[in-house]
């Protein structure tokens, strides 16, 4: 009996230490997992968070695991936060914002190289980052009018909208709205007729009595959301937007919008993603970023957001409206190396003596 009574005790404490064991071991799992969710938190720069994708975006990753802190600025903006904390990087993951800026960013040391599966699904042509960045999205910026508005009554050129005499209502940024991507490509886009690679800012003396024609003779708006609201309140006849804004110009701003072919093109926004190079692991950064421009998540975000996404496994999603509207736009090719060189001093120039 005594026997069997030391054999029952054993046993008692054999499971008592066992369940200690496993407690210790859900204890130390349970920290683990916070350690987890807290790796998977990530700070991302973009100008592409407005009109709802910020926070459709962050309920979507937050399914697939990840934390994010968006900060929705300008698009370049961003290129020169990124630039300014180069020594010590906030942002973990940047989306959005253009090829010329995403060149910038890798010319300075700020992006880190990695490598994501859906590579191989893009055209060689889109993929020019060489591992530091990579394509997500296409978007042009284009002129749009009211489609009620007689095709006379419109501009045929972006250099209408440059001559002395104002012969049409349009809109042009404020002081505010030129640090925006898509307003600085519009600058570009008229610049590049006068490019001068001999000039100290790229351009000849006759670039800046057109782009203070320009100005003049527009209307100064904000940077405001969707770039149809100044025709939508009657405050402007003529207006621009990137691409992908225009299926829901309907809806928000209550007319149809025309699509004017400019003789002299439109500039092209190729959106990329990038991660910062910082101290330490990155490797949740660089998840992200393959979960961001994957062809299931960039699929979704063309539905929900009209994008023509990258992709190759993607392009199913792109809307046959957006397609067709699209098909005769003569696009512009801007010079990067000419662009990244001169933007901060044509923006610096028009900020301080073209606006009211």
């Amino acid at each position: 009996m005594k026997m069997n009574k030391r054999i029952s005790i054993g046993l008692r404490w054999l499971a008592l230490s066992s369940l200690v064991v496993l407690f210790a071991g859900c204890s130390q799992q349970s920290k683990g997992s916070s350690k987890s969710n807290q790796s998977h938190k990530i700070v991302l720069y973009s100008n592409s968070l407005s009109g709802g994708r910020g926070a459709w975006l962050k309920k979507e990753a937050a399914k697939a695991g990840f934390t994010i802190t968006p900060v929705s600025l300008g698009g370049g903006d961003v290129i020169n936060r990124l630039v300014s904390e180069k020594n010590k990087p906030v942002a973990d993951v940047v989306y959005g914002s253009s090829q010329f800026g995403f060149t910038k960013l890798q010319q300075q040391g700020i992006l880190k190289k990695f490598s994501v599966d859906w590579q191989k699904d893009l055209a060689s042509s889109d993929d020019q980052g060489n591992g530091y960045f990579y394509p997500l999205t296409r978007q042009l910026i284009i002129q749009i009018a009211d489609s009620k508005t007689a095709k006379q009554d419109l501009p045929t050129a972006w250099s209408d909208l440059t001559t002395s005499t104002a012969k049409y209502k349009y809109m042009v940024p404020n002081k505010t709205g030129i640090n925006g991507q898509t307003n600085q490509m519009v600058i570009a886009n008229i610049l590049t007729k006068y490019k001068d690679d001999s000039a100290k800012d790229g351009v000849s003396p006759k670039a800046w009595p057109a782009i203070k024609n320009f100005f003049k003779n527009g209307k100064q708006f904000g940077n405001p959301q969707l770039f149809s609201n100044p025709i939508a309140k009657k405050e402007s006849t003529i207006s621009y937007t990137f691409s992908s804004d225009l299926l829901g110009i309907k809806k928000v701003s209550n007319f149809d919008p025309q699509i004017i072919n400019s003789t002299d093109g439109s500039p092209q926004v190729i959106e990329q993603v990038g991660v910062v190079k910082k101290s330490g692991d990155t490797k949740n950064a660089e998840r992200f970023a393959q979960w961001l421009g994957s062809a299931s998540t960039q699929k979704k975000i063309a539905k929900q957001f009209h994008t023509w996404p990258l992709n190759k496994k993607a392009a199913s999603a792109i809307d046959p409206k957006e397609k067709e509207m699209l098909k005769d736009i003569k696009v512009t090719n801007l010079d990067m190396k000419w662009y990244n060189k001169n933007i901060n001093k044509w923006i610096q120039k028009i900020s301080l003596n073209y606006f009211n």
